[in-house]
């Protein structure tokens, strides 16, 4: 079993090269964005460090934490951002480190697929045999987002400049699918790095 990190800027396509690997080549998709979200309900490893840190004003009748809330506060300010993934992140690596090691016990997957714009900064790239880098022009992701999740250009700009630059992830993953054309050229691309990794 390889796991293979898939990492890029939003709205670069991640998702799109994951579900390549998952129905063309039986990939498991160990979904992070799910297990973080779950941490963080009622009840969740990461909930009451969260309520501790940012208050109770965060906090929905119910007691669950209003997301919208959540991001909104950290979407203005970078210290609190960092807060909020150093509460969360290590406690997510953990459920995708056991989940890991049930799904090798299991010895059903060829391929584990762990998908995340934070790859270094949620310490995922150490798991991962090898993380693959997907690009796609600012100006069409800008386009996606803004048509796909009705994003405004202040948004976007915010988001941009929270998230690695393309310079920065491509020297660090050298692997890299160009996300530039069609869903031919995607898979074209998935096929030839699989096939380019050495056999163990």
């Amino acid at each position: 079993m390889k796991v293979i990190g898939i990492t890029g800027g939003i709205g670069s396509g991640k998702s799109l090269v994951a579900k390549i690997l998952v129905e063309k080549y039986g990939a498991y998709f160990l979904n992070t964005d799910r297990i973080a979200k779950e941490q963080m309900e009622v009840g969740g490893v990461s909930y009451h460090g969260v309520v501790e840190y940012f208050g109770k004003e965060i906090l929905e009748q119910d007691g669950s934490i209003n997301r919208k809330k959540l991001a909104e506060i950290v979407f203005h300010d970078k210290d609190k951002l960092k807060q909020l993934n150093a509460l969360t992140h290590p406690q997510v690596l953990k459920e995708v480190l056991e989940e890991l090691s049930s799904l090798r016990k299991e010895g059903k997957v060829p391929y584990v697929i762990i998908e995340t714009a934070l790859m270094i900064e949620a310490g995922f790239d150490y798991i991962c045999d090898e993380v693959w880098y997907v690009y796609t022009p600012e100006e069409i992701r800008r386009e996606r987002l803004k048509k796909e999740r009705n994003y405004s250009d202040q948004k976007i700009d915010r988001i941009f400049e929270f998230q690695s630059k393309p310079e920065e992830f491509r020297k660090r993953f050298p692997k890299v699918i160009e996300n530039v054309g069609d869903l031919k050229s995607l898979e074209q691309q998935v096929d030839q790095l699989l096939a380019s990794r050495p056999v163990s």
